[in-house]
């Protein structure tokens, strides 16, 4: 591993450490994910919300261990030819073994912020399922992922939004008003003021939230990368037992306790 220059800008520094803490997760990702489904529930979402569109060519940014991959190719009646890209190589390992046998399906090591250095031809849709935020320069990224999409193709996103109470309000400062835990780089927000704008796409959103245990709780928080969000300094190993107290003073103070995501559909006129 390559020590950091403090030189280097903070988004440099922040993808460095994005691959790190992901090529920690590979196996800890698949065991929620066989445990929870939280990933395949949100790529068919994001699936359903573009019906009866059936994309033929589709882009998967960050495709992780490609459970969103598995998830699209699943979801549409004609299975579509999908391209994953992901910086975590050990996360890829895990995705060509799921993938395994699946025609049409190729995976690309490389930086979602430079989509147009690996692929020229254009798609009917670019998924993003849990990963625009972790991006320092998502709008480099948007940008050339729209320039990508066919005309009547689709940007779908997938939005970690946070942890609420039954009024939505955000649970971790109501209950735990010292913790700065804000995940990844970019806010709703200032998303939303990068897609609206956009003339040749119109953009509908959904909220979706659901309830959840001290034990989903702790198995999500226990992926490296979102461990290291909060307790970005200490070594994994010692964050576990750092995560367990978080899990149990969150959900004895917030009852009953919800996750929320948002799901983002722009559609190109054409």
């Amino acid at each position: 591993m390559r020590a950091m220059n403090n030189k280097e800008d903070p988004g440099k520094r922040f993808k460095m450490a994005v691959e790190q803490n992901f090529d920690q997760s590979a196996g800890v990702y698949d065991t929620f994910e066989k445990k929870h489904h939280l990933f395949e529930t949100l790529t068919k979402k994001l699936c359903e919300m573009n019906a009866p569109f059936e994309p033929r060519r589709v882009l998967d940014v960050g495709c992780g261990t490609g459970i969103s991959t598995l998830g699209i190719y699943k979801s549409l009646k004609t299975p579509p030819i999908v391209y994953g890209i992901d910086i975590s190589e050990p996360m890829l390992i895990k995705a060509r073994e799921r993938m395994q046998g699946k025609e049409g399906v190729y995976f690309v090591r490389g930086d979602a912020e430079k989509l147009s250095q690996y692929f020229h031809e254009a798609f009917d849709a670019v998924f993003y399922t849990a990963s625009i935020f972790l991006l320092p320069n998502y709008r480099e990224s948007i940008d050339q992922a729209c320039k990508l999409i066919l005309p009547g193709g689709v940007l779908a996103i997938s939005y970690y939004d946070g942890l609420f109470n039954t009024k939505g309000r955000n649970a971790i400062i109501r209950a735990i008003p010292d913790l700065k835990y804000h995940y990844g780089t970019v806010s709703y927000e200032e998303l939303m003021k990068c897609l609206t704008p956009r003339k040749e796409f119109k953009t509908s959103q959904i909220d979706y939230r659901f309830e959840i245990t001290n034990e989903y709780l702790f198995d999500f928080l226990s992926i490296p990368a979102q461990s290291a969000g909060i307790f970005p300094k200490v070594p994994y190993i010692e964050r576990i037992p750092l995560i367990r107290d978080l899990c149990d003073r969150l959900t004895e103070k917030v009852r009953p306790l919800f996750m929320g995501w948002k799901f983002v559909v722009s559609r190109k006129e054409g």
